[in-house]
């Protein structure tokens, strides 16, 4: 059966057209030479107020909630709010700069629910290793952290041992090393998408939701509800590449996202308040975030608050959990009683995504309570 499988993989391979394939940068890694402790564009913490020291920041769940709470049980994917970690699976292996610090367990305890995971294939002494965690597309600085399985095992596991939890995960920066463009940059080739996807069914088995599977065409059309996903279990609802996808086996991050937008500028201190310059990240956000997908339709409205220095460092100081709790409670005050919370954002996309965890409860609950059923 499994050498069946890889055959319709392969013959999928050969015949994909990946003459529409664009792609997109982030973060760019960090200089070979680079010291996170001598960058001068990363403040520290600021110190807790006092009652946060004392604060109980355990989230139990809810008997039979669903992802951790009752009255999501009857919402649709689109009607659920999403805690989203950006390049997930970042916390092993050597690497100059990381966007997650703890494991994918780790990253569910504090409450995410969304994984988005960069992913490469490269040649080591004539054999393909793909795929695998990493971060870049040109060879000489890219970060790669650990085998895509070895990442996705322990996730599984978890999923076992919590059977009323759903999660999204999103391959979309894919780097294939063994294809460069004419830059001399990796591409998402198709043969790399396809071993994505291979590993993906290897490890959840028919947890999994692509292309064609039980239940994607309710995830389409925005129907599925979470205690469908999860009285099927089918809870691991999954995209492969940035693009609308014309393959056969699986769906992109844009055919479930609006939208692929993030702030490309580096992050820079505002010495006067002792803070970072947030001015033009608000405009930013309403400009290419909130009001192209005040309207969308797709199930998933991404609001992405991840920054990095004029290095390439990975901003995670308290300044920036802070900043986006002052931004949301603004949307929160500002929404009308027949709109959620954060409208249009229904995904939060963050670095160091646990760090900021002490917060997810009352957006879950302002999110919750904008239903009125």
């Amino acid at each position: 059966m499994k050498a069946t499988y890889v055959a319709v993989v392969l013959t999928h391979v050969i015949c994909a057209d990946s003459s529409h394939k664009t792609w997109h940068r982030r973060q760019p890694p960090p200089r070979h030479n680079y010291v996170r402790a001598m960058d001068p564009d990363l403040l520290p913490d600021r110190s807790a107020p006092a009652a946060m020291l004392f604060l109980d920041t355990t989230v139990v769940p809810e008997e039979g909630g669903c992802n951790g709470y009752v009255r999501y049980c009857n919402k649709r994917i689109g009607q659920v709010l999403w805690m989203g970690a950006h390049n997930a699976l970042s916390d092993v292996g050597f690497a100059l700069q990381r966007n997650q610090f703890v494991s994918g367990p780790q990253l569910l305890d504090a409450g995410i629910r969304y994984f988005d995971v960069d992913s490469c294939a490269y040649d080591k002494h004539g054999e393909r290793i793909s795929p695998v965690v990493c971060h870049g597309y040109s060879w000489w600085r890219t970060q790669v952290y650990q085998p895509t399985e070895a990442g996705l095992v322990p996730i599984k596991h978890w999923l076992d041992m919590h059977p009323r939890e759903v999660i999204f995960l999103n391959f979309g920066d894919l780097s294939d090393f063994t294809a460069p463009d004419d830059n001399g940059d990796a591409t998402p080739t198709p043969l790399l998408q396809h071993e994505v996807v291979a590993v993906v069914r290897q490890v959840f088995g028919d947890m999994v939701i692509l292309r064609h599977d039980p239940m994607d065409l309710e995830v389409r059309a925005g129907t599925a509800r979470l205690e469908d996903l999860i009285i099927a279990n089918r809870r691991v609802i999954v995209s492969v590449d940035k693009v609308e996808s014309q393959d056969l086996l699986f769906w992109g991050q844009d055919d479930r996202v609006c939208n692929d937008e993030w702030y490309e500028d580096s992050l820079h201190v505002d010495v006067f308040h002792a803070d970072y310059a947030w001015k033009p990240v608000w405009e930013h956000i309403e400009t290419t975030m909130r009001q192209p997908c005040a309207h969308s339709l797709l199930p998933l409205r991404k609001l992405e608050f991840a920054f990095f220095t004029a290095l390439g460092g990975t901003i995670d100081s308290s300044h920036v959990g802070d900043a986006l709790a002052t931004y949301l409670d603004g949307l929160h005050n500002a929404t009308t009683a027949y709109s959620g919370p954060f409208e249009p954002f229904n995904l939060i996309l963050t670095d160091h995504s646990d760090k900021w965890s002490r917060y997810y409860a009352q957006w879950h609950a302002a999110h919750i309570e904008s239903y009125r059923y």
